[in-house]
């Protein structure tokens, strides 16, 4: 009988299971009713204690010739995902990420205590792997340990409310990059500042809101969503990045994000205490 894509990748979570150093498994985002190539990839979070041996990986993935093909073991080594594998199911881009549980509960806490409150290299938020774990669909948990990280993360802490919003609202205020843009009329220029500048206003919003920043993925629909917001923020927002493409019209671009900036810190300064 032919297999669904959702009961292949069961198998594949199975499988996992076996090994004996896996205590708990997650897979980030919604979960689709069908998978396909168009809709991005399969990211698995395996949680062990220690990460098995890149030969006992092997041989799992090699029992499940039916269900995945193009493996590949130890694409990467640590870092911010772990160590990786790859293959594809029907033809999706699979993910097997492995961390260890001491190292991932400390960086978690390294997070909340305001350690990390910019993205690090190759684009990556350290605050966005507080959002992940919020959302993570628990597939095992042996010993509930992605249970209490959940129940740890469902309050935004204040501290790190505050450590944020100071951080992005400060950086807020070097407008010189965009003031010579604007001068110059230098559309390329304006677009690199204002991509830096937009970074910070989003995350000083995010932490205003309480909802940890989860990258720069759908970030007009999370601020419909928002209770605190300049008014008509993201159509402004829109209307900044339209706009700043026309040498005529930059500085209109420029005056539209002033505006949001002021009313953001006004917001801060009425709700974020």
């Amino acid at each position: 009988m032919n297999q669904t894509t959702p009961q292949k990748l069961d198998r594949l979570i199975e499988k996992l299971c076996e090994l004996d150093e896996v205590s708990a498994i997650g897979i980030s985002g919604k979960a689709p009713q069908t998978w396909t190539p168009e809709e991005g990839d399969i990211d698995i979070f395996i949680y062990c204690d220690p990460i098995p041996k890149e030969e006992r990986r092997q041989i799992i993935t090699k029992e499940l010739a039916d269900v995945i093909q193009n493996t590949r073991i130890g694409v990467f080594e640590g870092g911010h995902w772990g160590k990786g594998d790859y293959a594809t199911l029907d033809g999706i881009e699979t993910w097997m990420m492995y961390f260890t549980i001491e190292e991932t509960l400390q960086n978690i806490e390294d997070i909340l205590s305001g350690k990390y409150p910019d993205k690090l290299d190759n684009e990556y938020y350290p605050i966005a792997r507080c959002a992940m774990f919020r959302d993570l669909r628990i597939q095992h948990d042996k010993n509930g340990f992605l249970t209490g990280l959940k129940n740890r993360l469902a309050t935004y802490p204040d501290k790190l409310a505050r450590t944020m919003i100071r951080y992005h609202l400060k950086a807020l205020e070097d407008t010189e990059d965009l003031m010579r843009a604007v001068q110059r009329k230098d559309v390329l220029f304006y677009h690199f500042a204002m991509e830096i500048a937009l970074d910070h206003f989003l995350q000083a919003l995010f932490a205003i809101n309480r909802v940890y920043f989860p990258s720069r993925k759908r970030s007009i629909e999370w601020i419909r969503r928002f209770p605190l917001k300049p008014q008509d923020c993201e159509m402004r927002l829109l209307k900044v990045i339209k706009l700043g493409g026309d040498p005529d019209s930059i500085e209109e671009s420029c005056r539209i994000f002033t505006e949001l900036v002021v009313q953001l810190q006004a917001l801060d300064n009425e709700f974020g205490k």
